[in-house]
């Protein structure tokens, strides 16, 4: 990560993923959440959701990795984050992480963000902010 930091209100970043059923396993079996509402097609189609949904831990970690990797970069530190979950993300499906700086507290090396996850329609499935720290 460079040392400099110039981000300005308002610098945006978006990346896409596609999420298929095979992620959503793995997923499932690493942290231990076997709900069958993500893994199980015959039991989802009786939810009220009748599809098989992505976990929302699931979207909460691509916002985390492109906060690490991608936007603000390597070494970011992640302080907080707030998530709003406001429709299903399908397993199949890809979506629309998006970041957009809302303050930057340059003397603390910190900046707010707007995080966003949306569906193939452009829609809000997740939204929320983080703050995070990016150390010399």
């Amino acid at each position: 990560m460079p040392n400099d930091f110039s981000f300005q209100e308002g610098d945006r970043y978006q990346w896409e993923r596609f999420i298929s059923a095979e992620d959503v396993k793995r997923f499932a079996e690493v942290v231990g959440d076997l709900n069958p509402i993500h893994l199980d097609a015959e039991f989802a189609e009786k939810s009220f959701f009748k599809k098989r949904i992505v976990h929302g831990a699931f979207l909460g970690g691509l916002i985390s990795k492109v906060l690490g990797m991608d936007f603000p970069g390597q070494g970011t530190v992640y302080l907080s984050q707030n998530s709003a979950f406001k429709r299903p993300v399908y397993v199949g499906t890809t979506v629309t992480v998006e970041v957009k700086v809302t303050q930057v507290i340059v003397e603390k090396r910190r900046l707010v963000l707007e995080t966003n996850v949306l569906n193939e329609n452009n829609e809000i499935c997740l939204t929320g902010s983080a703050t995070v720290w990016l150390p010399e």
